[in-house]
């Protein structure tokens, strides 16, 4: 189910539910993945889904096409994708606990990238690049920073750009037929 944004969509955050929340219609809420602890001030306040907003769904869901995955799972990530870029605390980067890439590449917002930590592998997305370091959205389910750090999906993580690779997209997979 591919949904389109419109004027409609409010920002607000739930204090019940401790959750950053975006109505998307009488009878529809998407529930972000952040906490208020996470969140810039004027997150608490209901604010419309905006122009940029609805540029940013457009410009990511086009980046994220090459991920194997759903189209309500895409959606859910270009909207936890938006409310991190629109209001998420700035970070300091962390990038110790990934290895350094001796390529650099380069980044802009929606770029694929992978990182390795000493225990695996991550894909992640860049929502906000840096000249030195960018902040990325984690798409791997549970990596695992160290033995007693994990980085759940749709994390949060600032890190040095010499960290970061680009991410290649599997090849297609032909059988032949003959």
């Amino acid at each position: 189910m591919f949904i389109q944004p419109n004027d409609n969509w409010q920002w607000h955050y739930d204090a019940q539910d401790d959750r950053l929340m975006l109505d998307l219609s009488d009878r529809m809420i998407f529930a972000t993945e952040y906490k208020g602890r996470q969140l810039v001030p004027c997150s608490f306040t209901t604010q419309p889904f905006c122009v940029d907003d609805a540029a940013l769904y457009y410009q990511l869901m086009d980046k994220i096409a090459e991920l194997n995955w759903s189209t309500p799972h895409q959606v859910q990530l270009v909207l936890n994708a938006i409310a991190v870029s629109r209001f998420y605390k700035p970070l300091m980067p962390q990038s110790w606990f990934f290895n350094e890439q001796h390529a650099q590449c380069a980044l802009e917002t929606g770029t694929l990238v992978c990182m390795q930590t000493a225990h695996g592998k991550g894909e992640f997305m860049v929502i906000e690049a840096g000249e030195q370091a960018s902040v990325c959205l984690n798409l791997t389910e549970d990596l695992i920073l160290t033995t007693s750090k994990i980085l759940p999906r749709f994390g949060v993580i600032k890190v040095m750009n010499n960290r970061m690779q680009l991410r290649v997209a599997p090849a297609a997979q032909y059988r032949q037929v003959s």
